[in-house]
């Protein structure tokens, strides 16, 4: 079975993160026929074409001009409007889907490029499942209202009888049924995302000082608390140390004025992430939503404690794990310090990392991705 999928290479995004894991699983796993065609957009003036096989996975880098989402939903009137301005997109993505000639179009997320790769499958009239990895009407909270509405009807373009669904949570499919579709979703799945291996590989240091953080820097990752946990850190005589790695722009008046209160390191592999958790003593995750939430449970599974939102997916998994404890609320910048104070330094339970690499492997996690993909084409 041949498998079409969109990819967007960001260090700091989690679905990019998943996505590139399911291919490398997928190249080096034995015993299924399932190959993977993903699709690079980059927007760029010159148009290009590049294709890079190997065995099992073909990943296809197209250059093109992608207008600037911002822009388009500021001036557009409706998402028939937005649709026009991204024809180009569209049609980029069937004259692959043409090309190739997958089974099935797997769509990663809910934001215009999975928008885009919708509209063509369906023009193809290829099935599709889409793995709900952002919940856009959540994503987009602090737009402006008319901007937020054509993403509403943007999302909302994905309700369709025909489309299966993978939530990586329960509190991702409950949102999606009450706020967004207004209605329960038949076909469905609630698969958590997977840790890497790499993780596990070595033991964190004993660390007393060091708070990390890892996000992209918007407003749904509650990213004003770390604001405000920077500055109540400065007024205790500096305590700890923060260390944020986000994608923040340097000339950002946020960065300039946080440079002098906290750590700032620019994103880094998947890989490298592992030896930032071992040199943290505590990793917090404040988001107001996450569908998953891939930092805090690799952050586990180095060994270094993590306290999570109960609005986020990872939540779940805490819960599982007997984590019930760093589940927290993120309201009140004092009591999240003083309980950073009591699990700063503490290690993870052998037994939380063994129970770990039982349920959340790529192996389990992958394999059962696959017997859905199988089934829905």
């Amino acid at each position: 079975m041949k498998i079409l999928t969109s990819i967007k290479v960001a260090q700091t995004a989690g679905i990019a993160q998943v996505v590139l894991s399911f291919m490398d699983f997928i190249e080096k796993s034995k015993g299924n026929d399932l190959n993977i065609v993903a699709v690079n957009i980059i927007s760029q003036k010159k148009k290009t074409f590049k294709k890079f096989k190997t065995k099992k996975t073909n990943t296809i880098s197209l250059g093109m001009n992608v207008p600037n989402i911002a822009e388009v939903v500021n001036r557009a009137k409706n998402l028939t409007e937005v649709e026009k301005e991204y024809e180009e997109v569209i049609s980029a993505y069937q004259m692959v889907i043409r090309d190739e000639k997958p089974d099935l179009v797997l769509i990663n997320g809910t934001y215009f490029m999975p928008w885009c790769l919708l509209l063509a499958s369906k023009r193809e009239k290829i099935p599709a499942v889409l793995h709900y990895h952002g919940v856009l009407a959540k994503e987009v909270q602090n737009w402006k209202k008319k901007q937020r509405k054509i993403f509403l009807d943007m999302e909302r373009c994905f309700d369709k009888k025909d489309i299966f669904y993978i939530f990586p949570s329960k509190i991702t499919k409950d949102v999606v049924e009450k706020e967004v579709f207004k209605h329960k979703v038949k076909k469905s799945a609630i698969i958590p995302n997977p840790v890497s291996a790499h993780f596990f590989n070595e033991e964190n240091k004993v660390e007393k000082r060091n708070i990390g953080i890892v996000s992209r820097w918007t407003g749904i990752k509650n990213v004003h608390f770390c604001e405000e946990l920077a500055d109540y850190n400065s007024k205790n005589g500096n305590k700890f140390v923060v260390n944020v790695i986000t994608d923040l722009d340097k000339n950002n008046k946020i960065y300039k004025k946080l440079s002098k209160l906290v750590k700032f390191y620019k994103p880094k592999s998947n890989k490298n992430l592992a030896s930032f958790y071992r040199n943290m003593g505590v990793v917090i995750s404040p988001s107001h939503f996450e569908t998953y939430g891939n930092v805090a449970k690799e952050s586990i599974a180095s060994g270094t404690p993590a306290m999570v939102s109960c609005n986020m997916g990872v939540s779940e998994t805490f819960n599982n794990l007997g984590l019930n404890d760093w589940i927290i609320n993120f309201d009140s910048v004092k009591s999240v310090y003083d309980k950073i104070e009591n699990v700063i330094g503490k290690t993870v339970n052998s037994e939380v990392k063994d129970k770990m690499k039982e349920l959340y492997a790529p192996q389990t996690i992958f394999n059962e991705l696959i017997s859905i993909l199988n089934n829905a084409s």
